[in-house]
């Protein structure tokens, strides 16, 4: 199964967030980011591609009232709603979030 656990820092984050947008069903989103492009046209019409790597997993809290109350794909974890919005992959077993930089942080764990 795969499993979430947030340090005491992104817990308080997750309320702190919730608290000041007055959600009412606070609840966290994890999913993974791909590469962003964007493209530009040179002064003689070539184009220019501009690729970034982001970080690959994402965390955002949001207001989860529009789930029912026995979504299957919500669950509670230390208190706060979860929603994966991914497929695990083979090998992994589950995510930490943390808090880096005033943001939450998502690294994959092995353990």
């Amino acid at each position: 199964m795969f499993f979430v656990r947030f340090t005491a820092e992104a817990k308080a984050l997750v309320a702190e967030r919730s608290a000041r947008e007055g959600y009412l069903k606070p609840g966290v989103m994890i999913h993974r980011q791909g590469p962003r492009g964007d493209v530009t046209r040179s002064a003689d019409g070539q184009a220019q591609w501009n690729i970034e790597h982001p970080h690959p997993w994402r965390a955002q809290v949001g207001d989860f009232q529009t789930f029912g109350e026995n979504a299957e794909d919500v669950y509670l974890v230390d208190g706060i709603n979860i929603w994966l919005a991914l497929t695990p992959r083979l090998g992994e077993i589950g995510v930490e979030i943390s808090v880096r930089d005033a943001d939450l942080v998502v690294e994959a764990v092995d353990d």
